[in-house]
């Protein structure tokens, strides 16, 4: 046994909680091979940590090439057992978001455990703060510095938090504030727990700080306001914005456990890009949405990658990742849906729209690359739909004037099907090869009930085919 203290560690949040820690590895559950090679566990951290190398070692020296002593690269050895049965090993990260391998070679190892405590960085502790109008914005309610103007916001900065309804919480302002650098703990067994929640502000900023618990970052009836480089690991919902406008969430991580991980209803004229989520069950959640920019995100999740419902004049540009399914849209109008590469059972599916474009996908799907039902005066064009052996590239039901034109879908059980009365579009300039069908129609949608031409067909077993 060896037993070790550290200083500095941020006694409200003990341990990163980024989900890949702690990391192990062994020769019965893992790849390790006792007698060969090299052992080794890695993990991703969320704050700047101590983290710490345990190696278990069957009857040999100790890692490494510097016996008496462990020799892991990036590791200072801390100690060994009796007759090195086990080492432990340490390294400091000086910055977040630090990639950290602990490899173990030249020994017997039978397993390695990875594991980092978070860094205090400083932060000292104080009681949840609860700020309603400018007016509470002082110093016993955690302000560290500013004057309130644009020129010189508020700061509240440097403080841990254990919560066990909310950790800040601010109301009623229309002074400029900041929020940063602070590390939140909400409690766990408080469902409606948020580390920060704002309602009825403006001109606010939360940035580079670190929230776990039931819920991050909610914010109500608000404008004017930035989410941005902050790390937050919630249980249900990540990031909650309902009834506000004008403003931009962006560059954060988000690891939600489940529910709607960034949720959005009733928002309007906001910006949400470069962000990385990740969810167990819907990644973002769009409801009565309009005139937004969602683009190149990380979009991992259980359900959906991105559901949304009443949503207009807005672009989904550039995002990549997936879930079970991928971009799921109804009932909406003026959209441009573009560049994106999402995996799921279907990459895209859009119902009940109009005046809009679908442009430039990557639709790796196993059912349905793109998916348009009861749609008129859409453009599908310049994706790539291909390699679904079980479904459609592209799949038509119930819509007109659509256009559908220089799309590569290949590889496919169907290239195209029309389907129950999809009716007066156009099919142009695709290149349609190697599917088990081409284009498949049924009786209420037969290739003279739409405009065909100048379409590539080459290596599918028909190039049409009927029900």
């Amino acid at each position: 046994m060896l037993v070790l203290g550290i200083h500095g560690a941020n006694t409200s949040m003990m341990f990163d909680p980024n989900p890949s820690i702690p990391a192990s590895n062994s020769y019965t559950r893992g790849d390790c091979i006792v007698g060969s090679g090299t052992c080794s566990a890695s993990i991703q951290t969320d704050t700047v940590d101590f983290v710490i190398g345990t190696t278990a070692i069957d009857d040999a020296p100790p890692c490494g090439d510097g016996y008496p002593n462990g020799n892991v690269p990036g590791f200072t050895n801390i100690g060994s057992g009796p007759n090195s049965n086990f080492e432990v090993d340490y390294a400091i990260t000086t910055t977040p978001q630090t990639n950290v391998e602990y490899a173990c070679s030249g020994t017997d190892v039978s397993g390695i455990v990875l594991d980092a405590v978070s860094s205090g960085n400083g932060l000292q502790s104080h009681a949840p703060i609860l700020i309603s109008g400018n007016d509470g914005f002082t110093t016993d309610n955690g302000v560290t510095g500013g004057t309130g103007t644009s020129d010189d916001p508020y700061v509240i900065s440097g403080w841990t938090i254990s919560a066990e309804n909310f950790g800040i919480q601010i109301s009623d302002t229309t002074a400029y504030f900041t929020i940063t650098n602070v590390a939140i703990s909400c409690d766990p067994t408080n469902a409606s727990c948020w580390g920060i929640m704002l309602s009825s502000i403006e001109n606010g900023v939360v940035q580079n700080s670190h929230l776990s618990g039931p819920k991050g970052i909610g914010i109500h009836n608000s404008d004017n306001f930035q989410v941005t480089e902050n790390n937050l690991s919630p249980g249900e919902t990540g990031i909650g914005l309902w009834d506000s406008s004008s403003f931009d969430v962006s560059n954060n991580v988000v690891y939600g456990g489940g529910d709607d991980t960034v949720f959005l209803w009733n928002v309007t004229n906001f910006d949400l890009s470069h962000n990385s989520i990740h969810s167990g069950d819907v990644v973002i959640f769009l409801g009565f949405a309009s005139s937004f920019d969602i683009s190149n995100n990380s979009l991992e999740g259980g359900t959906f990658a991105v559901i949304g419902d009443h949503v207009s004049d807005a672009s989904i540009l550039g995002n990549t990742g997936g879930a079970e399914d991928g971009i799921v849209l109804s009932n909406f109008s003026g959209l441009l849906i573009g560049q994106n590469s999402i995996v799921g059972h279907v990459s895209i599916s859009v119902q009940d729209c109009g005046d809009s474009t679908i442009d430039g996908n990557t639709a790796n799907a196993h059912d349905y690359g793109i998916f348009v039902s009861a749609c008129g005066n859409v453009l599908v064009s310049n994706n790539n739909a291909s390699n679904i052996t079980n479904g459609q590239g592209i799949y038509l039901d119930n819509s007109d004037n659509v256009t559908i034109t220089s799309n590569t879908l290949s590889n496919n059980l169907e290239g195209i099907r029309l389907v129950d009365y999809a009716t007066g579009n156009s099919i142009t300039n695709n290149v349609i090869s190697n599917n088990e069908c081409g284009i498949r129609t049924d009786s209420t949608s037969t290739p003279d009930q739409n405009y065909l031409a100048d379409n590539t067909f080459t290596g599918n077993t028909q190039d049409y085919c009927g029900f």
